[in-house]
């Protein structure tokens, strides 16, 4: 390991650890959280002039359905990224059911939630929930949950981390959207779950208690498996909307924040070396931060800045000193597509100005890259970062 490759990852370590680096750390295209669709990477590189060159990476099923790109390893060293990332295999015998219905892909998960992306669509979203309609304890009992601890999800996971780890870079895991909020809103679908978290509060505490041990049992088995060789954990529950969280600050605080907590808890515990823990809620989160910083949340990602209430400059101002920021870079909704190269330049010199003075950042997009980005800004983007990067 050269200098340069030890640089990557402790440069997010001092971020994390709120020291200015020699730069700012840079995260694009290693998870999908801060990465960019198949159809906007295509473009991109073709407009680069860039050649993939295989890197023996384990193939991400759950990335390719959802139309997030895996960046191979010549791509992300040439784009000198600072992090990696790798994720839960699909379980062993059980694989994912398909089907075309009317033109549009059918995907049956393992917990039984139907899935369909449309010819039309860029994205996969959940149409069917199998605990639909009224929640009942003999329901949740009888439920078919799935085994968290099949082997298939962790086959091969020790050498892949180990390969990752060899690369100088931070290496980031996530066992994939299983947030707990979110995987309630799956199972039950979205209304039924804000309906219940209100008038069966009692029943909701028992479904969030069953995900967040299924949850605990996977962290430690995957923490286990993959020795010291992981300096991120993430764990992804959106609560936040354009204006607002989807929940009250206080049914957050009775209903969910105890088991975040306790989930934390659990990963710390259970990792082999000193993890940082990064959320990932999308939206207006403002009111929920101090929560988050309380249950020892050491990095938020992505720091949605067209919602209300997140604006960078105040963020940094009043949580800086306790929360890493990991995005916030520049705005994917609206900036990242729709503004000429020069706006782009503007808004990640701003932003830097903004989330980079005294640490505690990491720069990356405010979710994906979309499929609408041209080339042009995202090259911008990245021209801009290069130049201001130094703190």
């Amino acid at each position: 390991m050269n200098n340069t490759d030890y640089a990557s990852r402790q440069r997010v370590l001092d971020a994390l650890n709120h020291r200015e680096p020699d730069r700012i750390p840079f995260d694009f295209g290693a998870t999908p959280k801060t990465g960019i669709t198949i159809e906007a990477y295509d473009r991109f590189i073709e407009f680069e002039g860039l050649v993939e060159e295989p890197d023996g990476a384990p193939f991400d099923f759950v990335r390719e359905l959802s139309g997030s790109k895996q960046v191979p390893e010549n791509i992300l060293r040439h784009l000198k990224v600072d992090t990696r990332a790798l994720f839960l295999n699909l379980p062993a015998g059980v694989e994912p059911s398909f089907e075309i219905e009317n033109g549009t892909m059918v995907v049956y998960d393992e917990w039984g939630i139907k899935w369909a992306k449309p010819e039309s669509s860029y994205y996969i979203d959940p149409v069917e929930n199998p605990l639909k309609g009224k929640l009942t304890r003999q329901r949740l009992t009888d439920f078919s949950w799935p085994d968290p601890l099949n082997e298939g999800r962790f086959a091969g996971l020790r050498e892949y981390a180990r390969q990752l780890r060899s690369t100088g870079c931070a290496v980031l895991i996530e066992p994939y959207p299983l947030g707990i909020f979110e995987t309630a809103q799956w199972l039950h679908g979205l209304e039924d779950t804000l309906a219940d978290m209100a008038l069966e509060p009692g029943l909701m505490e028992d479904l969030f208690d069953r995900i967040t041990t299924f949850q605990m049992q996977i962290w430690e088995k995957l923490l286990e498996t993959v020795e010291d060789n992981i300096d991120v954990c993430i764990h992804a529950d959106d609560l936040g909307g354009q204006t607002g969280p989807i929940i009250s600050p206080e049914m957050y605080r009775t209903l969910l924040k105890p088991r975040h907590a306790q989930l934390f808890e659990h990963i710390r515990k259970a990792a082999g070396n000193d993890v940082r823990i990064m959320l990932h809620s999308c939206g207006s989160v403002r009111a929920l931060i101090p929560d988050f910083i309380e249950i020892g949340i050491d990095a938020l990602n992505p720091i949605q800045v067209s919602a209300t209430g997140m604006g960078t400059r105040e963020l940094k101002r009043e949580f800086g000193q306790d929360l890493c920021f990991w995005g916030g870079g520049i705005d994917t909704q609206h900036m990242l597509p729709l503004a000429t190269t020069a706006e782009v330049r503007d808004e990640i010199k701003r932003r830097i100005d903004d989330l980079a003075p005294s640490g505690g950042f990491v720069f990356a997009t405010v979710n994906p890259v979309q499929p609408d980005v041209p080339p042009e800004n995202i090259r911008a983007m990245w021209e801009a970062f290069q130049e201001h990067c130094r703190c």
